[in-house]
């Protein structure tokens, strides 16, 4: 056989072998999970408020609603909010009842309605808060949370600390098995969570009353709480020898 087809027989096999290994398909793979959790200062103030209003039929429980949100609505304006900071979240009319000797009776309905209210001044929840309950509002909760922008600058910090401590971990495997770490194959899965800060809740009160009168007091004291973020990363790598 001629030198020179040889000679290109033996390239492309040294090619081929080359491609092979840089694909990363040959070879132990070790596979490892990173974690991170993150302590972060929140950026928003997260009021949610229901609006009730009761009547005989359910045209008079939404009239007496529209009035209740109406003022609601004026009160948080001269409180500084803009009108697209107030935004309902739910709402819905039923059919009331109460029971009487064990025997259950109509009583009138109810028209509910959820507002939330976000704020990234702090400073002003306490007027959000008086001015929504002294015109009829229940606060039902006030949360410190994140804001999308906020959510986004945070995952990719807590993501790339999960990959950190995937690699970590993973370093250590190979290191125990006698080999080193070679090129990362594959990223498995990226997962990534916040869960605001429930600073008040009006459930954990007995009494209505009570509660509203707790949710002015928070507001005046308002202290914003940080947030855990968490991420969680599941990587491949492929083992080379020492």
């Amino acid at each position: 056989m001629d030198n020179k087809i040889i000679a290109g027989i033996l390239i492309i096999g040294i090619i081929a072998v080359v491609a092979y290994l840089g694909t990363g398909t040959g070879g132990s793979i070790v596979s490892a999970s990173g974690i991170s959790n993150l302590d972060v200062e929140p950026d928003l103030a997260v009021i949610h408020l229901d609006l009730i209003g009761n009547g005989n039929t359910s045209s008079a429980a939404k009239d007496e609603l529209d009035i209740i949100y109406d003022g609601v609505e004026i009160a948080l304006l001269r409180a500084g909010l803009d009108r697209d900071q107030i935004k309902t979240e739910g709402f819905n009319i039923y059919q009331d009842y109460r029971y009487e000797n064990r025997v259950r009776k109509e009583n009138g309905f109810i028209a509910r309605q959820s507002i939330v209210i976000e704020t990234g001044d702090f400073d002003l929840t306490t007027k959000i808060v008086d001015a929504s309950i002294d015109n009829g509002a229940l606060v039902r909760w006030i949360n410190f949370e994140l804001s999308e922008e906020k959510q986004n600058e945070y995952k990719i910090r807590a993501l790339e600390e999960a990959r950190k401590d995937a690699k970590k971990k993973a370093e250590a495997t190979a290191s125990g098995l006698g080999k080193s770490l070679g090129k990362l194959v594959s990223v498995e899965s990226q997962e990534f969570n916040y869960e605001p800060y429930r600073y008040f809740d009006t459930a954990i009160l007995e009494e209505a009353g009570a509660g509203q009168v707790a949710a002015k007091e928070a507001a005046i004291n308002i202290d914003p709480k940080d947030v855990e973020v968490t991420a969680r990363i599941a990587v491949k790598y492929k083992l080379r020898s020492f």
